[in-house]
């Protein structure tokens, strides 16, 4: 259960929210000792994918996409291969040599082979609120 003390009127008390949190280690610098979160809300649940047995979150594959200034734009394509779903990044490059390096983030951070597609620049969908980067094939 967890809630927001700092509202006026009364406090909202949520729980299965479905947020993936990540629980702070230790006491608060200012002495408080319950339970904090740090870093805010790092993704959804029901947003995860199941690639291979393995867990996925697209926000840990963003993650490793924004360690590469040269990618403008991402898309997490899914699709079904047999009776298992794969996951295919598309990455907007001007050099298909850069997807080398992205292949090697991506196992080091997943333990898991993602295929990296190069795609032109600006050909990917932009989006001015929320971004659907996860398609279903």
């Amino acid at each position: 259960m967890l809630t927001n003390l700092g509202r006026i009127c009364s406090p909202a008390v949520r729980y299965r929210t479905g947020d993936r949190v990540r629980v702070a280690g230790g006491p608060c610098p200012c002495g408080r000792t319950f339970l904090r979160l740090e870093g805010g809300i790092l993704g959804r649940l029901d947003d995860m994918l199941i690639v291979r047995g393995i867990n996925v979150f697209p926000a840990v594959i963003e993650g490793v996409v924004r360690r590469f200034p040269a990618i403008d734009e991402f898309q997490i394509e899914v699709f079904r291969d047999g009776e298992l779903d794969e996951v295919r990044v598309l990455v907007e490059l001007d050099d298909p040599a850069g997807v080398r390096p992205l292949q090697e983030a991506f196992r080091e951070a997943l333990g898991i082979r993602l295929q990296v597609a190069a795609v032109p620049p600006r050909s990917l969908p932009r989006w001015e609120l929320k971004a659907r980067r996860v398609v279903r094939r």
